[in-house]
């Protein structure tokens, strides 16, 4: 049974927030929508355990009462929620989000928005908050947002809707392979016809290709998808390409939008004395791939500090499997190599298990908060 984690759903009450852009939307959006019917429309699918999903802004009219209105629903099943806001180095961030969009597909969005000072210094502020930037924008200003988060290399940002493609021309290939580059871009397999199955796989091949499966995470863009394609068709031809793939379809969103209580690991282990000059020149620079595989299995913060003949590590991991990303980490051909380059500097402690090589060592105090008086 595959999990699911809808990284893009939304919903709405029109008795409480107005949406100006439905009016032009014929047929069946132009109505309320809840968290019922999003549970719902997963309901019919066998072989398939729904977990929640990311709420992401809806375009309302008065985005403070959008923000109430969705945290007053406390559902379970959001699990995340992307909240609207225009970038700029001081800009309104709710408590309790995972990040914001500034909508630029939109007619009211000025071309070449996410060029100006104002937009780039709002995704440093983003990026300084480990707060994520989702950019749904036109897809003949891709590169605009390649020039954009150059500018910003901290800053983690989710590529809505496959960038809004509707062909797989050249100009959207170069421009891909651009935003390909960028190690914390990611791609959410959402936002185009369903009804072209041939279109579909070869986006998917492409899309696979360029990003790997590390930075694309389904989402099924509900209600809207029903506006150019079908939820049904869209959902199962990505289980028909990518089949379980458990990182696709819900750890990856996991990971991205910090849905899990992160975790802390501290481990010890010995540095043979006549590596240790070498272990320290090592660690200057690591590879990228190396640090690239660390993030991608969870692991958002890890230091290594170094006494006499001892190492001692820090490690915070925001994933929901530790053993299933360790495993996938061992597997990674850049990892190994380092490995090797690592591991004759290093040996167990005594009393560490047989199938330790860093040894768990057990928290014994943390400091709290002060006792009301």
């Amino acid at each position: 049974m595959v999990e699911i984690v809808d990284s893009h759903f939304h919903i709405w009450d029109l008795d409480v927030l107005n949406l100006p852009w439905l009016n032009s939307c014929r047929g069946t959006i132009n109505r309320s929508f809840s968290m019922d019917d999003f549970v719902k429309s997963y309901a019919k699918f066998g072989g398939v355990k729904f977990a929640g999903g990311v709420y992401v802004e809806v375009d309302c009219d008065d985005r403070v009462k959008e923000d109430e209105h969705i945290f007053s629903l406390n559902h379970p099943q959001i699990l995340a929620k992307i909240m609207r806001a225009k970038l700029r180095t001081h800009m309104r961030l709710p408590l309790g989000i995972a990040g914001v969009r500034e909508p630029l597909h939109v007619d009211s969005a000025p071309r070449g928005r996410c060029l100006e000072s104002e937009f780039i210094a709002g995704l440093e502020a983003l990026g300084e908050r480990e707060l994520v930037f989702e950019s749904c924008n036109r897809c003949e200003e891709l590169l605009d947002l390649y020039k954009a988060c150059v500018q910003s290399p901290q800053t983690k940002v989710v590529l809505n809707h496959a960038g809004n493609v509707k062909e797989i021309s050249s100009d959207y290939k170069s421009a891909m392979k651009k935003l390909a580059s960028l190690p914390n871009l990611h791609v959410k397999l959402s936002g185009y016809a369903t009804g072209d199955g041939v279109f579909v796989r070869s986006l998917l091949e492409f899309l696979s290709g360029e990003f790997g499966k590390s930075r694309l995470m389904y989402a099924s863009n509900f209600p809207v998808i029903s506006l150019y394609g079908s939820f049904e068709e869209h959902l199962n031809l990505l289980l028909e390409y990518f089949g379980e793939d458990a990182d696709i379809f819900a750890k990856n969103a996991k990971k991205l939008y910090r849905i899990n209580k992160p975790q802390r690991f501290a481990s010890v282990i010995k540095i043979r004395p006549e590596k240790v000059a070498l272990y320290k020149e090592l660690h200057a620079s690591v590879p990228e791939a190396v640090n690239r595989q660390i993030k991608e299995c969870g692991i958002s913060k890890y230091e290594i500090f170094w006494r006499d003949d001892m190492l001692f590590s820090i490690m915070e991991y925001i994933g929901d499997d530790f053993e299933y990303d360790m495993a996938k980490m061992a597997k990674d051909p850049a990892t190994q190599e380092w490995w090797k380059l690592t591991d004759p500097c290093q040996k167990r402690i005594e009393d560490a298990r047989k199938d330790e090589w860093w040894a768990n060592m057990t928290k014994v105090y943390e400091l709290a908060g002060l006792k009301k008086r």
